[in-house]
């Protein structure tokens, strides 16, 4: 599966959230509330916050590369129990989800991944685990499932177009339907810079099409 861009894009997630609850934020809530030595108290533990939920959050990501799947979700409900709605909180789940996906247990990575889908604050968040979802339905053959999930969509941002037509020309490969699924690589590569890894895998996908061009729709 292609988690490449999600991967990626987690980063970008945390940067924007940092930035958009940074100082700036923390700073015109506190004015309110109290004087400048309270702001001081008041940014400090905030800060104190970011920095305990981003160690928390490395300690979640050595237990899973170690595999140590008890330790993970113990910390991972530290995690909830006190970084709720953070994006280290939904940064975990997706971490443990692709685990999951790796060893093939696709039943709990679909658990973790609803569970960022349903509670995340962050759109961004919601893409990415509808993405990994529809991705792992094609892999257990539940294509109109997948489809349906994907077109429950309204508004998908430009960031994700081409990831949700990516998976949707899988979809139409994986039902030989074939022209539509060459029609949905080459929207998705419309969008992607060539060069880059995500556009050389769907162009990949996209010229298979061509060397097999037998469509049994």
């Amino acid at each position: 599966m292609d988690d490449n861009l999600t991967d990626q894009q987690q980063a970008e997630i945390v940067k924007k959230w940092l930035k958009e609850n940074g100082m700036s934020i923390l700073l015109s809530i506190a004015l309110g509330i109290s004087g400048y030595f309270g702001l001081q108290f008041y940014q400090k533990d905030k800060l104190r916050g970011y920095e305990n939920a981003s160690r928390l959050y490395a300690e979640i990501e050595f237990a899973l590369k170690q595999q140590r799947i008890s330790q993970a979700q113990n910390l991972l409900q530290e995690m909830d129990n006190n970084f709720s709605d953070s994006p280290y909180q939904y940064q975990s789940h997706l971490a443990l989800a692709k685990l999951h996906m790796d060893t093939l247990d696709y039943d709990n990575a679909i658990i973790q991944l609803e569970f960022v889908m349903d509670n995340a604050s962050d759109e961004s968040f919601k893409h990415i685990a509808r993405l990994r979802i529809a991705r792992i339905m094609v892999e257990q053959s539940q294509l109109d499932q997948a489809l349906l999930l994907l077109d429950s969509v309204s508004m998908i941002p430009d960031a994700y177009a081409p990831y949700y037509q990516s998976v949707k020309g899988d979809i139409y490969t994986s039902q030989g339907q074939l022209d539509k699924a060459k029609s949905a690589y080459s929207t998705a590569l419309e969008s992607l810079e060539p060069g880059n890894f995500d556009f050389d895998f769907i162009k990949m996908k996209s010229d298979q099409i061509q060397v097999n061009p037998t469509d049994n729709s």
